[in-house]
């Protein structure tokens, strides 16, 4: 069994990850980046910091957006994080000092549920954020603490040159026949990531402890099914390029990316239903008026059709408004088949997020405690 840690750091990658240095009273003098305001010449100045996540085609709608508005407001300075693995250190500053290192962003469902336990993000309203009223009720689940963007599909991926079917069921993760070439993301994400919350659902195992499904994949890795953990996407790629994993599960996004340039690896969708991952905007508490109104503009700006539309497909992900259909570029995929969408698996992410500590220790126990 491998364990592949992420590739050396670099500030603001997703690809990286910058550790927590410094302590506590390190992580609040931090945040003080993400809710600066300064004075220079008599004219104050308005600092948003701002988090999106960067590849697959993530990038350029935030990125666009964010040169945009200091051209309408030259009082407004933008500063960017820019990927997912700076969240822990976002989290932890907050919950240190009530400030966080980013004003408002992109944030996965899950980590909107960890920070609303600390109170951590503003409930907008429908006067605030109009397109508020189109959101599907499904995905609108946080009282405008976290408003609703897209969503990504996780289903199953393959070496379609090393596997001689494609797979069909989240159940094919634990079949004997690909033993020790079944990859898995290392928790926290790998809880939802790796199948394991779908394979809890398959057996009908509760759906906070997940109980059925920790027991499986714990039974799994002592067996030696799983022959690989990874922290990233970059990593779960190389693994599969070099053929030391040959199924497992990811992001329909990141499959397409790796696909169009010429990666054989293929995406199925499982009978079960492939699992929703939405992605929400969400605006932090301690952000001062001048933030709040900077933050609101570009909540707005991301949440008019045309930037939605285009960022879905950049990353071929699905809408989360009634009113906004799928884009031409995916719309004959199987993953966007009615019947597929239909069938998606929703995890209350609410509920996700107060169980995550207690799932992770488990998995750490459980599963990652017995890999050969």
């Amino acid at each position: 069994m491998t364990l592949i840690d992420p590739p050396s750091p670099r500030p603001f990658s997703r690809r990286g990850f910058l550790g927590l240095t410094g302590g506590l009273a390190g992580l609040a003098a931090l945040a003080a980046c993400g809710s600066s305001e300064t004075g220079g010449g008599g004219a104050s100045s308005t600092v948003l910091t701002v988090q999106y996540f960067e590849g697959a085609g993530q990038d350029p709608v935030p990125k666009r957006i964010l040169q945009e508005m200091p051209a309408a407001d030259q009082n407004l300075k933008i500063e960017e994080i820019i990927g997912g693995s700076r969240w822990p250190e976002i989290l932890a500053a907050y919950k240190a000092s009530k400030k966080a290192l980013a004003n408002v962003g992109l944030f996965t469902g899950e980590r909107i549920a960890q920070g609303n336990a600390l109170s951590m993000f503003r409930a907008v309203t429908q006067q605030e954020v109009p397109r508020l009223s189109a959101a599907v009720p499904a995905y609108d689940m946080f009282q405008g603490t976290g408003v609703p963007f897209n969503t990504t599909l996780i289903g199953l991926i393959y070496r379609d040159d090393l596997v001689e079917k494609p797979p069909t069921s989240w159940m094919d993760l634990l079949d004997p026949k690909y033993k020790g070439k079944v990859g898995l993301f290392d928790a926290p994400q790998g809880i939802t990531m790796s199948g394991l919350w779908a394979i809890n659902q398959a057996l009908g195992g509760d759906p906070v402890t997940l109980d059925k499904g920790f027991e499986a994949f714990a039974k799994a890795a002592r067996d030696g099914q799983f022959g690989t953990v990874y922290n990233s996407n970059q990593t779960q790629f190389d693994a599969f390029s070099r053929g030391d994993v040959v199924i497992g599960a990811s992001m329909l996004s990141t499959q397409v990316n790796w696909t169009a340039q010429g990666a054989k690896i293929g995406y199925a969708v499982p009978r079960e239903g492939q699992l929703a991952n939405p992605l929400y905007l969400g605006i932090v508490e301690s952000s001062s008026e001048a933030q709040v109104a900077a933050a609101l503009k570009f909540v707005n700006a991301m949440l008019e059709p045309a930037n939605v539309a285009e960022y879905n497909e950049l990353t071929a992900s699905g809408s989360v408004y009634s009113d906004q259909p799928a884009g031409d570029k995916f719309k004959d995929h199987p993953a966007f088949a009615q019947e597929a969408l239909t069938q998606a698996l929703q995890v209350d992410w609410k509920v996700q997020g107060e169980a995550l500590a207690a799932q992770s220790e488990r998995w750490n126990r459980d599963v990652k405690g017995s890999l050969g």
